[in-house]
């Protein structure tokens, strides 16, 4: 426990991860099997439904049926894919951390275990991660309404014979939808590392929504860069991985088992679902577990968690933590 408390550099938290990762491989691809379970059940149910993507051979079949029917498999598919993936997350990543806050810490504990730890405090990560959601995706969503409204207010204009206003308000509304958006992609990056500790913080101190998303942005004050190279390469690899499983599919689909109507058949979409299921069962615990062993990195530098645990051991009682900054802070 010595060794694992202490201070930690960003590959320091890489090598650690993937130590605990490799010998409690069972463990955490147990844990985290259920979302792209879920997302694979729901992507089958969608294929039995809609059947392959069938795209028209000339462009002039593309009538305005089949944009509709597009449309409307689009946003089944985002509805669901998102239920899905707040349901999923909110179940294995609470769990992952408490299995990583265990074995970690020398102990050990199992997936039903880890699931039942984190039962009570369900509802509370659900809603957890549907404030991180509207944090970190609403300065996107409005530069999409922006974009609407730029585009209604071209039509209003043309409708009422504006010439030079129709210009104009192209310019201007152009200009400001595409900074918004820029800066809203920026900002998407930022909030990821910000509200990163949220998840390990509320299921390891039993915190409340925004307890945990104040508790986060303390935590990870100049701890932001590591994290957000933590995220990228964790990502990088699922995508990696995913893709490996996948490419049999893709390379089959241009030769053999592609028919004229579809890009991709029967077979090789069920086969790319089951790759996407592969990789994110496989990589996807890497990133929680990362992410918890940075929380406890911040704690032991902010807050000498170490010596907490070493005063509780010997019997004493600890003193309290240092506060938390200023909700101001960055």
């Amino acid at each position: 426990m010595d060794l694992a408390l202490r201070p930690m550099s960003t590959s320091q938290v890489l090598d650690r991860t993937f130590y605990l990762y490799r010998n409690n491989f069972v463990l955490f691809a147990g844990i985290a099997v259920i979302t792209p379970a879920l997302k694979l059940i729901a992507l089958l149910v969608q294929l039995k439904v809609f059947g392959p993507i069938t795209m028209p051979q000339q462009p002039e079949a593309m009538s305005p049926q089949f944009m509709q029917a597009l449309v409307i498999r689009a946003l089944v598919g985002t509805i669901v894919g998102s239920v899905v993936y707040v349901v999923g997350t909110a179940l294995a990543s609470s769990a992952t951390a408490y299995a990583v806050s265990m074995v970690h810490l020398g102990k050990t504990t199992t997936i039903a275990e880890s699931y039942s730890k984190v039962k009570p405090i369900f509802g509370r990560i659900m809603g957890l991660l549907c404030t991180i959601l509207f944090f970190t995706m609403g300065p996107l969503l409005l530069s999409y309404l922006l974009f609407i409204a730029v585009a209604l207010s071209i039509v209003s204009f043309a409708k009422s014979g504006g010439g030079p206003a129709i210009l104009a308000v192209a310019i201007i509304g152009g200009l400001l939808g595409f900074a918004l958006f820029i800066g809203a992609i920026v900002w998407i990056f930022f909030a990821l590392c910000r509200y990163a500790l949220a998840v390990p913080a509320c299921t390891l101190e039993n915190l409340g929504a925004m307890p945990s998303i104040r508790r986060s942005k303390f935590l990870t004050f100049g701890a932001k860069g590591g994290i957000l190279g933590i995220i990228f390469l964790t990502g990088l690899m699922t995508v990696i991985l995913t893709y490996v499983f996948q490419l049999p599919a893709l390379l089959a689909s241009n030769s053999m088992v592609m028919t004229a109507k579809t890009h991709l058949s029967m077979l090789a979409t069920v086969w790319i679902y089951i790759a996407d299921f592969l990789g994110g069962a496989l990589a996807g615990p890497i990133a929680t577990i990362a992410l918890v062993l940075v929380y406890y990195d911040q704690r032991v530098r902010k807050e000498a968690f170490d010596l907490q645990l070493m005063m509780e051991a010997a019997g004493a009682t600890p003193p309290p933590p240092p506060a938390m900054a200023a909700p101001g802070i960055s």
